[in-house]
This record gives C-alpha cells, sequence and structure tokens, in this order.
C-alpha cells in the first residue's frame, strides 16, 4: 500500500514537471501543501521601489535563455506597484521586457500580475527577508493539491555582483524558513548594459552582447563534432 502512494506520488510531481510552463509562475515541484514560512512584521514599500538584479532563482520557465535579468519596481499609490522584468536573451543578445502591476496586501505580501484580467487578490510574491538597500529573498507557493506544490524563489541584489557576504545573508533567511537551495541557479549577470541610473532604459553608448555561450562555446563544440 505504501509503495502504490509513493508511486503515486511520483507520478504526480512527473506530471507537474511536465505540466510546469503552462502553470506560469511556480516551476519545481514539491510533497505536500505549501509550508509555513516567516512573514515580515513590517515592509517599506517606497524603500524596496528601485531595480533589483536577479543574482539566483529556481528554474522558471518565462526565464529560460535569458541573463542580466533584473526588476524595476515603482509606487504608483500607496499599495499598487508597477513592475517591470527584463532580461536579454542569451542567443540572440535582444533586450526584452514585460510589465505589470502589484497590490500590497500585507507587509511583504505582494499579488502580482502580468495577464489582463489576473486577480491581485491572492499573494504571490512573498519577501521573506530584505534590508532595502543590498538583498531580497522573495519566494512564492502555490498548494496543486493536497499532496503537491509548487515553489520558485529569487535572490535579488541591488548590485550585479554582490558580495560574499551579502548572499550569505540572503541565504541564511532561506535556510530560516527550510527551504530548499538545491535548485537554485545563478542567475548571468556579466557583459550587460548599464542602466541609466534606476530606470529601465539602456544606456545608448551600450551595445548588446550575445553571450558567449554563444559565439564560443556552442560553435567550439560544433567544430569537434
Amino acid at each position: 500500500m505504501s509503495h502504490h502512494r509513493s508511486s503515486s506520488h511520483l507520478w504526480l510531481l512527473i506530471s507537474m514537471v511536465v505540466g510546469g510552463v503552462s502553470l506560469g509562475k511556480c516551476q519545481v515541484p514539491f510533497p505536500g501543501k505549501c509550508p509555513e514560512v516567516k512573514l515580515l512584521d513590517t515592509f517599506d514599500a517606497e524603500a524596496y521601489m528601485g531595480v533589483w538584479y536577479e543574482y539566483s532563482a529556481y528554474p522558471f520557465a518565462f526565464e529560460i535563455g535569458k541573463k542580466c535579468i533584473y526588476a524595476n519596481y515603482s509606487l504608483i499609490d500607496n499599495s499598487t506597484v508597477s513592475v517591470v522584468n527584463a532580461a536579454i536573451n542569451r542567443f540572440t543578445g535582444q533586450a526584452s521586457n514585460v510589465t505589470g502591476k502589484a497590490k500590497v496586501l500585507g507587509p511583504g505580501q505582494l499579488a502580482v500580475a502580468f495577464f489582463p484580467g489576473q486577480p491581485l487578490t491572492k499573494a504571490n510574491y512573498l519577501v521573506l527577508g530584505t534590508d532595502y538597500e543590498s538583498y531580497a529573498v522573495v519566494y512564492s507557493c502555490t498548494s496543486v493539491t493536497p499532496l503537491a506544490n509548487l515553489k520558485i524563489v529569487w535572490i535579488l541584489t541591488r548590485q550585479r555582483e554582490p558580495s560574499a557576504e551579502t548572499v550569505a545573508v540572503a541565504k541564511k533567511i532561506l535556510e530560516d524558513n527550510d527551504i530548499s537551495q538545491a535548485f537554485l541557479s545563478n542567475t548571468i549577470q556579466k557583459k550587460c548594459p548599464q542602466l541609466n541610473g534606476n530606470d529601465t532604459e539602456l544606456s545608448a553608448e551600450d551595445a548588446l552582447d550575445v553571450d558567449d555561450f554563444v559565439t564560443t562555446v556552442v560553435p567550439n563544440a560544433i567544430e569537434k563534432a
């Protein structure tokens, strides 16, 4: 009986992995319901605004093949935030961005939407910790069934290449919340165009470099094949 239950759980997780792209938000499957996490007692939304660079994250469908990923947040009013997520395609060197909106529902608890008609009533962006000046740890979990959930985690930093101390503090927050770091993948933040101040525009003098993976690694692999 226990073997049958384990097999059922395994197939459920496999199905979730296969269907992860269509679910859109969370990409890594885990057994059971979403666990409890430590929420912030207070949150200074205004201090949180501005540009955050993605240092590392769980696998996320919309970020496949992207580098130089960052988000820019700006207040529309006391509880509404404009969200711009931007990145560069590693294979073409082309920049892209998507604009959304978020509602602050509680301390560090935001409902973020990028599609028309998407409700802003349930928090899907939880800031588990931040000092506003160097790091932020963001978490999202969706219970698909009583037997399984989907999670995504981001470590965001104010600098493209943060100090080891900054990263260690952010990872300690994940550790304190019993959130696995095994699925974190570091985001490429090298050869990235400079931003104009804290805005989402690229400086005019910056050319968009195609990733070394495309210009060097792939051709070399093909030549050796």
